[in-house]
Order: C-alpha cells, then sequence, then structure tokens
C-alpha cells in the first residue's frame, strides 16, 4: 500500500510528460513533414507520397490525443493531486472516475502504435532512383527515433502515470 508521502506528484509527472515528449513530439513532426516534402519534390514516388500522406494522418491522431491529454486528463490528475495535498476527497470532474478516460487513452496508445507499425512497413517500400539519399536515411532515423519516443512515452504513461493516477483517485474517495 502506498502511503500519500510516498507517492508521486502527478502533476510533475504530467508536466514531465509534456516537456519531454510532447514537445519533441511536436519538433519531430515538422522536421520529418519538412524532409517528406523535399523528397517528395524531388522524386515522384507513389510509395513516398503514401507514406507523407500516412504520416500526415498519424501526425493528426497523435496530435488530438495529446490535446485530450493536456486539456483533460493532466488537468484532471492535477485536480486530484491537488485534492490530496489540501486533506480534501476527490474533486468534481467531467467524468464518473479517472478510469474511463485512462482506459481510452490506453486504446489510442495501442492504435497509435499500430499506425507506427504501417508506416514503418510503408517506409520499407519507399526506394529512391539513385539510391537512398543523405536526407531520406535521416528522415528514416528521425521515423525510428519518433516511434521509439511514442512507445516510451506510452509506457510511461500506461505503467506509471495512469497507475499512480488510479490509486490517487481510490485513496480520496
Amino acid at each position: 500500500m502506498t502511503h500519500p508521502d510516498d507517492s508521486i506528484d502527478l502533476e510533475l509527472v504530467c508536466d514531465a510528460i509534456v516537456n519531454r515528449y510532447h514537445c519533441a513530439l511536436q519538433d519531430a513532426f515538422a522536421r520529418i513533414r519538412e524532409a517528406m516534402a523535399v523528397l517528395s519534390a524531388r522524386a515522384d514516388s507513389p510509395e513516398l507520397e503514401m507514406l507523407r500522406l500516412t504520416f500526415d494522418e498519424v501526425v493528426e491522431q497523435i496530435a488530438h490525443h495529446m490535446a485530450k491529454e493536456e486539456h483533460l486528463l493532466f488537468p484532471a490528475f492535477a485536480a486530484l493531486s491537488g485534492a490530496e495535498r489540501a486533506g480534501g476527497h476527490r474533486p468534481p470532474m467531467a467524468f464518473a472516475t479517472v478510469l474511463h478516460p485512462i482506459r481510452l487513452m490506453e486504446a489510442e496508445h495501442a492504435r497509435i502504435e499500430m499506425a507506427l507499425d504501417g508506416l514503418r512497413a510503408l517506409a520499407r517500400a519507399v526506394t529512391e532512383p539513385d539510391g537512398p539519399s543523405p536526407l531520406w536515411r535521416q528522415c528514416l532515423a528521425d521515423l525510428l527515433k519518433l516511434d521509439a519516443e511514442l512507445r516510451e512515452h506510452h509506457r510511461a504513461e500506461n505503467e506509471v502515470l495512469f497507475p499512480q493516477a488510479l490509486e490517487l483517485e481510490r485513496r480520496l474517495l
């Protein structure tokens, strides 16, 4: 059983996730989009165009996901943390329990990871007429790093943040 003094501050974890992952993802999205635009302008590649379009769809999915975390879920966690610090009870929220939005986020994590698998397969199909250029190699490296960062981000939430939030909510009931 976790004692309240031993628990992690959910607000700090949420801020760390936004600062460590969300901001870095935004930078990676822009860098990869720019590289794909340059590569697409250089060569008429249906595979690259499909990768570019699919990447844009995945980015939109991730952006919506992160917005839900930053504007709905993380503020709820902050409210729980504040209530615990004040010695109060669970504050009123837009949902009966944080379990529901957490399960939604976990399901979205799984969908995003399946979309990443699809991106990886599409990237393997791209060939450049004169062989892989330095820009394409960098784009691939950025895609692989993005994949790894997202999976690490999901693990941090699924295995650390979400269980802590559920435990905190349980203590406040």
